[in-house]
């Protein structure tokens, strides 16, 4: 962010309690930060009213973490609120209200009102699309997840009346939270500086926009210019095909062939339906609507088929709605002077399906097609890593393939997600049934989304790359080949593999170079495991010479309703010492069992109370100084890394037809 001015911005974060309102204000450039109280032993309110005017006419940004639902509406309610001239507790009890209804979601009397004092906003939980379900994380698994020094929950349950001198304690918690979003801002750096080079660019404020959300604007922004206002929303909504029906014979590709009778079922199968839910398709089926196909399937249930699947050449491929996947399991594959590792992939796979073959949401018509093949064309103009690449990729997957299923979406269109998942699910079949009928020895390892994986006989590589030329003429697809020295799979989802270039790919539970929202917990397991799998380093060596503290260390947060405690037994007494509920520990030597404690069922009285790392001791340390490497029970590590490397070696496959 070196052409960011740090001043502009400002970290803040607000807290209301039925007698106490606090807010605290800092400066990222030079970390000044500015405490405000509304309560009965004090009132700054007119301090915080002026700073908030100052901060609106200088043209600062305040930033904050979910302050677009929460924070910045009080703060607007707060100043609408002043000329009522209610003093101390009875201004925070009034903003304490107000806060709680926005948190319940209720729609009262208090609604927010539009102030003159508008000051502009970055949501660091927004820009991070942290409001998606599957993503969310809160900003004390954020400070995990940071490895911040000390990992704070608020102090007191919501709603309490305040002492004063808990009120010293909550301000130090606020400034302890601005403190951490501060720190987040500066993890935010290339996603900020993305943002407002194109804020500027295109004169639109994007700087609380996910990445979808900037490729779904660019995309009607070009919609709009060629094709109208009214394009994609009209009267403020938008346009869209819904479908009641999907006729499969219309949805398969004329490229899709097959040349054996369990790839011939499945296209003959699926080009007979004729249904207003695909799910059906995909799960829970019927035997005896399978027809020809239940043949080459394994039935895990009593008539009904688990899912999609069909048994080639002894390798399963599971089919669905969102993309192709199979894998051996529990092996071991090198790389040596009779076969060798062979990854392709298509590039750019969904977004080269509706280039190739010109599809389109119904409503938007043929146009669609053009600019988005343009899109297409202009992004590869851009180098990698450009602010223009970046934003024209998230462009392509937001309106050639993620929004097409999104009913709130201006893209909306099932027949076209389902077209492109599903030829792209066939296509791939054809490719593997190319490979497997003209080279006998070739062994499928793993079909996913977008690509095959193959141990491949070094004596057959020139017909395979050939093989390779075939199929991309046919479906207008491109490959991309990578050559693995090794790959380890425990199953689909769970895998290493190392390249002939020394990279290293790691999936799933091997992975530990995560996302923010992920759990970080016990990232010495997944590094202990690369460097036994890549270097030979055994694990026990590793795990205990490492010297990294934060990498030992796990995390929970406990669900709401519930709660966290240290189990201590003496003889036949139990006793309960009460956690923060998003807590950090370790495995320990010395320390006590750890518990959640769960509301009772109906039936019951009593709680339930449920193991966490259950035969295991742990100690907390959310003040990272509490880690100790003298108590660090090493065997609870070392036992946990041989769980994913034992099961790698199963079977040391030459060949799954040998």
């Amino acid at each position: 962010m070196s052409n960011t001015n740090l001043s502009l911005y400002y970290a803040y974060d607000i807290e209301t309690f039925p007698n106490v309102f606090t807010c605290v204000i800092e400066n990222i450039a030079t970390s000044e930060l500015r405490s405000f109280e509304i309560s009965t032993r004090q009132n700054d309110a007119q301090k915080l009213y002026k700073t908030l005017q100052w901060l609106g006419r200088s043209d600062k940004t305040l930033v904050g973490y979910n302050n677009l639902y929460f924070d910045y509406p009080v703060i607007q309610y707060f100043i609408a609120t002043l000329p009522k001239n209610l003093q101390g507790e009875a201004l925070a009890n009034e903003l304490y209200h107000y806060a709680s209804d926005l948190i319940r979601g209720n729609k009262s009397e208090r609604n927010t009102p539009h102030t003159m004092v508008e000051i502009k906003q970055l949501d660091l939980f927004r820009l991070h699309h942290f409001d998606n379900k599957a993503k969310r994380v809160s900003l004390k698994m954020l400070e995990v997840n940071m490895r911040s020094q000390n990992i704070e929950d608020l102090p007191f349950t919501p709603g309490t009346t305040l002492k004063p001198s808990q009120i010293d304690t909550l301000l130090h918690y606020n400034r302890h939270d601005v403190r951490e979003t501060v720190k987040f801002f500066h993890h935010s750096k290339a996603e900020i500086a993305f943002r407002q080079e194109l804020s500027e660019r295109y004169n639109e404020e994007m700087m609380n926009y996910s990445d979808m959300k900037i490729g779904k604007r660019y995309f009607i922004r070009n919609l709009e210019e060629r094709l109208g206002d009214e394009i994609c929303f009209k009267d403020g909504k938008p346009r869209q095909t819904p479908r009641n029906y999907l006729n499969f014979s219309d949805i398969i590709l004329p490229c899709v062939e097959f040349q054996t009778p369990p790839f011939q079922a499945l296209k003959n199968y699926l080009q007979k339906q004729y249904t207003d839910d695909v799910k059906t398709l995909f799960a829970n089926i019927p035997k005896e609507k399978l027809g020809a196909l239940a043949d080459y399937m394994t039935l895990s249930q009593k008539g009904v088929a688990a899912s999609l699947h069909v048994n080639f050449h002894g390798f399963r491929f599971d089919l669905g709605t969102g993309g192709l996947h199979g894998s051996v399991e529990s092996c071991h594959y090198e790389r040596d002077e009779e076969y060798t590792i062979i990854d392709v992939d298509v590039a750019s796979y969904y977004p080269s399906i509706v280039v190739q073959n010109s599809l389109y949401p119904e409503h938007l018509g043929e146009e669609f097609s053009q600019i988005y093949s343009e899109i297409r064309d202009l992004r590869f103009s851009y180098p990698k890593g450009s602010a223009e690449n970046k934003m024209l990729k998230l462009s392509l997957n937001a309106a050639g393939f993620g929004d097409t299923n999104n009913q709130f979406s201006p893209f909306y269109d099932p027949k076209m997600t389902i077209t492109i998942t599903t030829n792209g699910q066939l296509m791939l079949c054809m490719l593997a049934e190319m490979l497997a009928v003209d080279i006998p020895n070739l062994s499928l390892i793993q079909a996913n989304t977008d690509g095959l994986t193959m141990r491949l006989p070094r004596a057959d590589q020139e017909k395979f790359y050939a093989l390779l030329k075939v199929w991309e003429s046919k479906t207008g697809m491109e490959l991309e080949k990578t050559e693995y020295t090794h790959m380890w799979i425990r199953d689909v989802n769970n895998y290493i593999a190392k390249d002939t270039q020394g990279n290293v790919k790691k999936i799933g539970a091997y992975k530990y170079d995560l996302e923010w929202y992920q759990n970080h917990s016990a990232l010495v397991v997944p590094k202990a495991v690369e460097a036994f799998l890549i270097e030979g380093v055994p694990l026990e060596e590793f795990i205990k010479n490492h010297t990294d503290a934060f990498d030992f260390m796990l995390s929970f947060r406990a669900p709401r309703g519930s709660s966290l405690v240290l189990e201590k037994v003496e003889g036949l007494e139990k006793s309960y010492e009460p956690l923060q509920t998003t807590l950090r520990y370790y495995i320990a030597k010395e320390g006590k069992a750890l518990k959640k404690v769960m509301p009772s069922l109906k039936q019951y009285s009593d709680d339930r109370i449920i193991g966490i790392n259950v035969g295991y001791m742990i100690q907390p340390c959310s003040d990272a100084s509490k880690f100790s490497f003298d108590n660090v029970n090493f065997e609870w590590y070392i036992k946990e890394a041989e769980k994913l490397t034992t099961v790698l070696f199963g079977v040391k496959q030459k060949g799954l037809f040998d």
